[in-house]
């Protein structure tokens, strides 16, 4: 059956709306859960993966209706580079073998504005390091923590969104392959007509609007609970842990809403450092121009490196 969809992400692109309330609404597509996703596609080691058992576990046989995929794991996880850059390829190829004629969905986001969001998600999800050792990556450590393909951390590349895009134009074709930005949000009817045009999906009703779902933490926020998640090992695997509490993580998540109840914590938001943000510019300039070029994409308007 054709028709398919794969949403791989990424992170910090209203992923969570699309999973929980849009791609559920569709009357022409099928949504497979998540965890079937992960199961079928992410869960394989490296030398593991047979396509003929994903397309098992994922239940393609004998559906009325396409299905849609919507993981943004599939990116690579943000916190660790996607795995020094190696899950973001693999998954593709695993796509491509799997639902060979899928149309593959991508959102991108101002980068400057994306990687605040995963400072902040990083410490909502129990991370203690301050944004110079987090954006640092392995250069505050030593050892075989300096080592990426050792012990992963942040990398910048991970959202150098254009090299993983062209990837999956070789692999699937540029036709078959659509690229919007984060930003198109703010016009979620004219975005959401847009992807019923070009991916061949249709909504039984209007999905709800994604505005205010995930209230940010602001920045005195970020630096208290900083401190609370000192008492926990979770949830991210780099961070520093002072003593592991019995029930630590119940009362890191207790702070975090108490922290969020707070309107005068929360009103000013966390800003990127200055080199953090001159790194950026460095580091994703160029792609972004190739990108635009080749999608023809307004990232300049919208604020993105160019």
């Amino acid at each position: 059956m054709s028709g398919h969809i794969v949403h791989i992400g990424y992170h910090k692109t209203a992923t969570t709306w699309f999973q929980k309330t849009v791609f559920p609404a569709a009357s022409s597509h099928e949504l497979i859960a998540r965890k079937a996703v992960q199961s079928a596609m992410l869960a394989p080691p490296g030398m593991h993966f047979c396509p003929n058992k994903a397309r098992q576990m994922l239940g393609l046989e004998g559906r009325n209706r396409p299905v849609v995929l919507s993981e943004e794991n599939l990116t690579g996880y943000l916190h660790n580079g996607g795995l020094h850059g190696l899950v973001g390829p693999e998954m593709a190829r695993r796509i491509h073998a799997t639902l060979p004629d899928a149309r593959i969905v991508v959102f991108i986001r101002n980068q400057f504005d994306i990687l605040r969001a995963s400072y902040t998600q990083y410490v909502a999800g129990g991370g203690t390091f301050s944004q110079k050792r987090y954006f640092g990556g392995m250069r505050h450590c030593h050892g075989a923590l300096t080592h990426p393909w050792k012990a992963p951390a942040f990398e910048y590349e991970h959202f150098d969104f254009d090299r993983l895009i062209a990837f999956y134009e070789d692999l699937f074709g540029a036709e078959r392959v659509h690229v919007y930005p984060y930003e198109w949000l703010r016009d979620e009817g004219a975005l959401l007509k847009r992807m019923e045009s070009e991916l061949g999906i249709e909504f039984c009703h209007r999905p709800g609007r994604s505005k205010g779902r995930n209230a940010a933490l602001g920045r005195l926020s970020i630096q208290i609970l900083r401190r609370a998640n000192l008492f926990t090992r979770q949830s991210v695997v780099n961070k520093d842990c002072w003593l592991d509490l019995p029930g630590g993580q119940a009362y890191r998540h207790a702070v975090k809403r108490g922290l969020a109840g707070l309107p005068w914590l929360n009103n000013r938001k966390p800003e990127l450092r200055s080199d953090v943000r001159g790194k950026a510019q460095d580091a994703y300039a160029e792609g972004n121009r190739r990108l635009m070029a080749r999608r023809d994409l307004p990232l300049g308007e919208l604020g993105y490196p160019v």
